[in-house]
């Protein structure tokens, strides 16, 4: 890189450790730090959002996938808006209304402390190996286009993330966040931008380059194996729609680093608006990246050579003949998707251990939150600088980060829609199905990836539900004050209530 984009990326990190600064001198206890005093607009809400489920991973893997196989990652694209539905009209006033600090907070009200503690150690465990992965990955990108080592950038990216947010807290977290979305939207912009103009026929050029490559499939020429039933097919219309929605449900309704944004908007109308942002701008984002993936695939023909060898090595090529200052912004675009993921997953992680290990004193120490979250940060970051030592971890994780969210987004589930799920049907049934879900993960093969979260949560909910019919005939139902955190019941009640003029 030039001493330009070296510059760039400077003052990138500079900006967000300053905001980061900026937002600790706010820190009054922990209803600011995990929850930024509940205050937060619709901006900041959305694109924070938009930004935690858009890692580095995200930024490279699409672009490399439509690089080598085309436009059929964009089939998922109408779930972003189709899965809002319910978010919107059922998991974010539902989480709201419960004025809590963790989301697993509701599962100890609705089924007990074992049960909760299930949830919460699925989700740190699920949330440290993304992060450590998260790390990885676009490390090595930035090696190939920086000359850094990968263990400096992972030490980079780890240390200056968790520094932030360990100072600032969510409010620096969510501000942040936004930065960072503005800086990977501009750096794509102008990186397809600048690579249409160095193509004969400019943008329209280089889509006839992708499209005579085969990168317009399955659209054009036009794929019937997309409408295809057969689950081995590695991707469909069905198994993206299906696949892609159980992911996301688990994502946006399960997920402490998402369901903590909802809680810290100021009002439920301010969450809501905030979620139609996030997947606006998250539809945007990937349909940026798939432009990008042509950019990448019309410079790798310009250079004359057979286009072969993995996609990063492409991208990596790609952003380092850019002009002076606009590889930096893009190698700060692909650094700030990595931080995203860091900051949110260290300081949910943080809120989550908090209400585990202190769950009565809410408010009393601002210290403790923070030795949580330097703690969080530095294990990830070191289990991060591990991952290519052990070779095949890289592997391992993405499987069980696969296998966990849909265990998680079971128990609630079973908890906001069931009246005969109870405590320890739900223990046993999901406890069993989460094993069972690490093994379709690990051991079952030949299959859409797609598919092994519908998969999963399908067993996890059928155990769940059958075990309670057991514990319900041999013991004691759940009691009326269980039954009551179900979402019919608190919309009944929410509905027969005289109404108020703040808007919760």
């Amino acid at each position: 890189m030039a001493p330009l984009d070296y510059a760039v990326f400077a003052t990138y990190v500079a900006v967000v450790l300053g905001v980061g600064a900026h937002c600790a001198r706010r820190q009054r206890g922990e209803g600011e730090y995990y929850l930024a005093g509940r205050s937060m607009g619709w901006l900041p809400v959305g694109l924070s959002v938009a930004a935690t489920a858009f890692s580095g991973i995200n930024y490279v893997a699409f672009t490399g996938e439509v690089f080598s196989q085309g436009l059929y990652v964009l089939l998922s694209l109408p779930i972003f808006a189709l899965v809002a539905v319910p978010v919107i009209g059922i998991v974010i006033p539902f989480f709201r209304s419960l004025h809590c600090r963790s989301a697993y907070e509701y599962l100890e009200r609705r089924f007990g402390p074992e049960v909760r503690r299930l949830a919460a150690g699925l989700f740190v465990l699920w949330r440290l190996l993304w992060i450590a992965v998260v790390l990885y990955v676009p490390a090595r990108v930035l090696a190939a286009i920086t000359g850094l080592e990968v263990d400096t950038l992972i030490l980079l990216a780890g240390v200056v993330a968790t520094t932030y947010t360990l100072a600032g807290g969510m409010r620096a977290v969510m501000w942040t966040d936004v930065v960072q979305f503005a800086v990977l939207g501009g750096g794509v912009v102008l990186g397809v931008a600048l690579a249409a103009a160095d193509t004969p026929g400019g943008l329209a050029g280089m889509l006839s380059l992708g499209a005579d490559a085969g990168l317009t499939r399955p659209f054009y020429p036009f794929d019937p194996d997309i409408f295809s039933f057969d689950p081995r097919i590695r991707i469909t219309l069905w198994s993206a729609w299906i696949g892609t929605a159980v992911a996301f449900l688990s994502r946006y309704g399960a997920d402490q680093t998402i369901v903590q944004r909802y809680l810290a908007a100021r009002t439920l109308d301010q969450a809501r608006r905030g979620f139609h942002l996030s997947y606006s701008a998250a539809i945007a984002a990937l349909l940026l990246l798939a432009l990008l993936g042509f950019a990448v695939r019309a410079h790798a023909a310009a250079g004359g050579g057979a286009i072969g060898g993995p996609p990063i090595v492409h991208f990596a090529a790609f952003v380092r003949d850019l002009p002076a200052g606009i590889t930096g912004l893009l190698v700060a675009g692909l650094f700030a998707a990595t931080m995203s993921s860091v900051d949110s997953g260290v300081n949910s992680c943080a809120a989550v251990l908090t209400v585990e290990l202190w769950p009565q004193s809410a408010g009393r120490s601002l210290t403790r939150g923070r030795w949580l979250s330097l703690f969080l940060g530095l294990t990830a970051t070191g289990a991060a600088l591990r991952v290519g030592d052990l070779g095949t971890l890289f592997e391992v994780a993405n499987r069980a980060v696969n296998a966990l969210g849909s265990p998680l987004l079971a128990l609630f589930v079973l908890g906001m829609f069931s009246r005969r799920a109870q405590r320890r049907g739900v223990l046993v049934g999901v406890g069993a199905g989460t094993i069972a879900s690490i093994w379709v993960s690990f051991a079952v093969t030949g299959i859409s990836l797609h598919y092994n979260a519908v998969v999963n949560l399908a067993a996890c909910l059928g155990l769940g539900y059958a075990c309670s019919l057991v514990a319900n005939h041999w013991g004691a139902p759940p009691p009326a004050e269980a039954l009551a955190l179900t979402w019919r019941a608190r919309r009944d009640a929410a509905s027969s209530a005289p109404r108020s003029p703040s808007n919760s």
